[in-house]
């Protein structure tokens, strides 16, 4: 398997796209150079890092190579799965925030760098520096150079929660497309959907190679609460049990107001709904406070609830804290994630499914979009158009109780089903020599 996958890669560093690439690459960092130097000089950690000067890694390590926040959040089950193994990892990844989430939530288990930049100089640097063992990708981050110059030392190099755009396939299909034939790289690709096995094929993946695993993300997701949780978590926000509950998550700064427009009406035809509302971003929860107080919403923080009288009931708890609102979601009759129906490309959609509630999301979902569709297809989620189809969807799952019934009951079998990537995953790697077979690492 290993070798007809690199005999396919010394075709890839063939292809006139690739070339060309690489030779615009060796041209800029020609450019570049003087910068480089100067940079590496005043010892800019981060550049450093990008430029290829990694601390010191122990050789023989597994290199996992994300973009930012969404792909190491979505690899996190696996990476610990392989520390649990006793692997030797190491991840780099592009963006500062992707690092800084990376070091706080794998810095019991493996090194984070920064990404090298795709120069064939800087590659070089950083492969001589750390020779890992195999070089894993996760989801779409196949840079040219990085690939081609890991298959010219003989690395192995997969692809793990693979996808891919229709519009990235189309692109790559153009003569002078860099990743024109990429595909021949590949030692493996364990990939989402069959829509994405089939876009990896037209890279040029040999398809003994290509493997439908599902989406690892579904394994990050958190347990559904218990009724007794769910009743412990309600009265902690002053919500009563029989109360029903509309919760908005993740919404964005162009959807506040008509969120709160929404919410206006809901509350003026559903006597006694209950709201919770987080914003995407905590540096919204000012003004998303002014715009519920403007429109006569009362609404209380999060974290004024333990201070203030609670005879004086709040329509709306604004969340203003970090890393609940996974769990919050529990508390809602139905939910509706932000980020969808304007144009931000959405946000999760499976965190309130993962509570068994009803979701609504937006058209604009093309972050999320394999997930959206999930839900969409099983029945646990409906996709509204604008805000006013959003007010008559959440007073329909509001008032008719056979209908999020059924949705609760296709969210559960959707999220059952989706379960697992993380395993498969670790099967095909090992099948795939990037892994020491268990039995034989127990021996040894």
């Amino acid at each position: 398997m290993l070798t007809s996958a690199l005999d396919g890669a010394r075709e890839f560093r063939r292809d006139p796209g690739y070339r060309f690439y690489r030779g615009l690459a060796i041209l800029l960092w020609w450019i570049a150079l003087p910068w480089s130097v100067l940079v590496r000089s005043k010892g800019r950690a981060e550049w450093r890092e990008r430029l290829g000067m990694i601390p010191p890694i122990a050789p023989g390590s597994l290199w996992f190579h994300v973009a930012s926040v969404g792909e190491i959040t979505a690899v996190l089950p696996l990476l610990r799965a392989l520390s649990d193994r006793g692997e030797d990892i190491v991840v780099t990844a592009v963006t500062r925030t992707g690092v800084g989430v990376a070091r706080s939530l794998l810095g019991d288990i493996c090194p984070v760098s920064f990404a090298p930049l795709d120069f064939p100089a800087v590659v070089s640097r950083t492969l001589s520096r750390m020779r890992p063992r195999a070089l894993i990708l996760a989801e779409t981050e196949l840079w040219p150079n990085l690939m081609a110059l890991a298959e010219r030392v003989r690395l192995p190099v997969a692809v793990v929660n693979g996808r891919l755009s229709e519009r990235t396939v189309g692109r790559s299909e153009g003569l002078l497309s860099p990743l024109k034939g990429v595909g021949r790289v590949l030692t493996l690709a364990a990939v989402q959907t069959e829509a994405d096995r089939d876009r990896f094929l037209r890279l040029g993946v040999s398809e003994e190679l290509v493997h439908v695993v599902g989406n690892l993300k579904f394994d990050t997701l958190a347990r559904p609460l218990s009724d007794d949780e769910r009743r412990d978590v309600r009265a902690s926000l002053g919500i009563e049990q029989d109360e029903r509950v509309v919760v908005f998550g993740s919404v964005r700064s162009k959807e506040e107001r008509g969120i709160v427009r929404v919410l206006s009406e809901l509350l003026r035809d559903i006597p006694g709904l209950r709201a919770v509302v987080a914003p995407r971003h905590l540096a919204r929860v000012a003004a998303l406070e002014r715009r519920l107080s403007e429109a006569g919403i009362a609404a209380v923080r999060r974290t004024h609830l333990g201070v203030i009288d609670r005879s004086e009931k709040q329509t709306v708890v604004l969340l203003d804290t970090t890393g609940e609102l996974s769990s919050l979601y529990a508390v809602g009759d139905v939910a509706f994630v932000g980020g969808s129906l304007e144009a931000y490309g959405g946000h999760n959609p499976l965190e309130p499914a993962a509570q068994h509630v009803p979701v609504l999301f937006g058209p604009h979902t093309g972050s999320c979009r394999e997930s959206a569709q999930e839900l969409l297809d099983s029945g646990a989620a409906r996709e509204v158009g604008s805000y006013d189809e959003l007010a008559l969807e959440l007073k329909t799952l509001l008032t008719d109780a056979d209908v999020p019934a059924s949705m609760k009951v296709a969210a559960a079998h959707a999220l059952a089903s989706g379960r697992g990537a993380t395993a498969r995953t670790v099967e095909l790697l090992e099948t795939a020599g990037i892994l020491m077979p268990e039995t034989e690492r127990s021996d040894s």
